[in-house]
């Protein structure tokens, strides 16, 4: 529900990213195959896409009591293997230090394999790395050479930072016209927070778009829906 009051006394801002942010692939789910079978798969078979899908139940606890250990002994044997979506969540679990010791260094070695297999996920961490200097030299300008690959493929959240970072300008030139673009696209897969600041551009008739009120509305009430933080959402 939009805070009416708020909004006509504080006017509209954009939503701003903070803080940094990686993701956990999740793909090529077996999830509605039996875990029985998909364990005879992963361990008579050795087949990857079951090891990895055994990593991702373990991780998320779906279906099987949550063991981010079994998680990650399960993604080692799908990325020894070379599989893309393990090879990203083994750098996810390396940069967050889940079950082993945080090392940058370990996690970029395995999102630059998943990177190279042209992986969304991979792409997306890597880029984060790049743009936030966690264990690499800060570069904005590489950070959105690889969101950007990762945004073609269709990852909803490099599309949002994709947006972000050409709204604020955040190491790389502005241009709000680029921004509505990624917004567009993310807003399309129910991002929240693409939503919102698309609606703030139709609110204001920025980015190229016609004012439009009440186009305004539904989409910033979309993202307040959708868990935005911001004072007319409240």
């Amino acid at each position: 529900m939009i805070n009416m009051k708020k909004l006509l006394t504080s006017g509209l801002l954009f939503l701003f990213l903070v803080g940094p942010a990686c993701a956990q692939a999740v793909k090529e789910s077996l999830k509605d195959v039996p875990y029985d079978e998909v364990l005879k798969m992963a361990t008579e078979n050795n087949d990857p896409k079951a090891q990895y899908d055994l990593g991702v139940r373990y991780f998320q606890g779906e279906g099987v009591e949550k063991d981010p250990l079994k998680a990650r002994q399960w993604y080692e044997k799908a990325a020894a293997q070379g599989h893309s979506g393990a090879e990203s969540n083994l750098g996810y679990m390396y940069e967050n230090g889940i079950t082993v010791d945080q090392d940058y260094a370990k996690a970029k070695e395995f999102y630059e394999k998943g990177a190279a297999k042209n992986d969304e996920y991979a792409l997306f961490n890597l880029a984060s790395l790049y743009k936030e200097g966690r264990g690499v030299a800060k570069d904005p300008l590489k950070a959105k050479e690889l969101f950007e690959k990762s945004a073609e493929l269709g990852l909803v959240n490099a599309q949002y930072h994709l947006g972000d970072m050409y709204l604020t300008g955040d190491g790389i030139n502005k241009d709000l016209n680029k921004a509505r673009y990624w917004f567009e696209k993310a807003a399309e897969q129910g991002q929240p927070e693409s939503q919102f600041n698309l609606g703030v551009m139709y609110e204001n008739g920025a980015a190229g778009l016609t004012r439009d009120h009440n186009k305004a509305m539904e989409l910033i009430e979309k993202g307040c829906e959708g868990g935005v933080e911001h004072p007319i959402c409240q």
